[in-house]
């Protein structure tokens, strides 16, 4: 078997993933994200993510980074809502120093309070980087509208109020309360003995000090508007319902219809909004998919004398498409998710997150063939199942960026699709 997994005694997942390649991809997935904060904590799991490689007991920050890249390595990191990693990639001679760093930084990280500041200014500088960017704004203006006075709704960043207060203990202690092994996979893609593999990890990653708790918190969606006024000459817009759990049998059928709706130059929205009418440069659909609940949307940037016009075309495509898809674009849609998972199998840096997302999501491997069988199994009439699902009770979100978007509150989001 080319992907195998174990559970050792102190409850950490490791994973192995043979790949005839001479990389090898190594990374530390820990099922705990910005959705685990309180609402004083807003941005801990990221500045914790960022801290992680200024300094341990062993090891400052620049001989992390000299270590890795002395040996043409790379190591990176990021903390989303439900999940933060921490992954690197190096020839297959340099695994085991690949592993070795990876346990300091989760173990030994000392969080020097010289670079508590200085990094507290650079996440500073990120945060209002984020809000310069208005295609970023619009999306947590709408997140935090969907998922109101949630952590899930709150930005990952956090604010400059929370990340101006964070101290060495509140990292610690965040860190004791999530960053624990019956909380984490370890997972590796290359060409490497697994049993050496297993044993590495098993001894590197002992002796793991915690006080994990396991908690699952309930999504709960809210309809809504948000209008942020800007002097900008594009005005930016997402709106969405609530979408699926990352869990949900649907959810192979939600990814064709994101895509038949706005996934790529051939989907309806690209060819009526952008092609026919020349409303905007860039529109497209998503979903996003979490432990308790979901997004089901789409995004674009228009003149603000055309928003009036791109939203009543972008809504008559979401109604139209309730009543007919064809099956030309069925296999379109099966056709673009078969391949964009398959060439995503090629990486070994994608093919460890994927298998240790699908230990944190679903408890068990979710092997290739499983996933192409769900999307040749994907239906006209599957798809229409979600779309009753999702559209029967829907409570939508407009976000607007731009001149006078404040204004558009006059709207009752609640008839859009109606």
């Amino acid at each position: 078997m080319d992907v195998e997994f174990k559970v050792l005694d102190s409850g950490l997942t490791v994973l192995h993933d043979h790949m005839n390649v001479d990389s090898t991809s190594v990374g530390v997935y820990i099922g705990s994200g910005s959705s685990k904060e309180k609402k004083d904590e807003c941005g801990i799991a990221h500045m914790l993510e960022h801290m992680a490689f200024k300094g341990t007991e062993n090891r400052n920050a620049e001989k992390i980074a000299m270590e890795i890249e002395d040996v043409g390595g790379d190591i990176n990191a990021y903390t989303s809502k439900e999940v933060t990693a921490y992954y690197l990639k190096v020839l297959k001679e340099d695994t085991n120093l690949g592993i070795d760093i990876l346990s300091d930084i989760i173990k030994n990280s000392t969080f020097p309070k010289d670079e508590i500041e200085r990094e507290r200014g650079v996440i500073i500088s990120e945060i209002g980087q984020s809000y310069d960017a208005p295609d970023d704004r619009v999306f947590e203006n709408f997140t935090s509208t969907a998922f109101k006075n949630q952590s899930i709704g709150r930005p990952i960043l956090g604010t400059k109020e929370t990340v101006s207060k964070f101290q060495q203990g509140d990292l610690k202690s965040f860190l004791t309360a999530n960053y624990a092994p019956e909380n984490m996979v370890i997972a590796s893609s290359g060409n490497l003995d697994r049993d050496w593999f297993f044993k590495t990890v098993e001894e590197k990653f002992s002796n793991i000090k915690n006080n994990f708790k396991y908690t699952k918190k309930l999504s709960k969606w809210n309809s809504g508007f948000y209008g942020e006024d800007r002097d900008l000459e594009q005005t930016q817009l997402v709106f969405g319902i609530e979408g699926l759990k990352n869990t949900d049998i649907d959810r192979y059928s939600l990814r064709a219809l994101t895509i038949i709706l706005g996934g790529g130059m051939s989907s309806r929205l690209f060819q009526e909004i952008r092609e026919k009418r020349g409303l905007c440069y860039s529109i497209f659909s998503f979903t996003q998919m979490q432990n308790s609940s979901g997004v089901f949307g789409f995004y674009a940037g228009t003149s603000p004398n055309d928003l009036n016009e791109l939203l009543e075309a972008s809504f008559n495509e979401w109604k139209n498409i309730k009543n007919f898809i064809s099956n030309d674009e069925l296999i379109r849609a099966k056709a673009q998710m078969r391949s964009g998972f398959i060439m995503g199998q090629e990486s070994n840096g994608a093919r460890a997150e994927y298998y240790a997302k699908s230990i944190i999501n679903f408890g068990k491997l979710v092997k290739t063939n499983e996933v192409i069988k769900k999307i040749e199994n994907i239906s006209i009439s599957s798809i229409h199942k979600v779309i009753e699902r999702l559209f029967s009770s829907a409570n939508p979100v407009l976000s607007v960026i731009g001149p006078d978007a404040s204004s558009f509150k006059k709207l009752n989001v609640n008839n859009l699709l109606n």
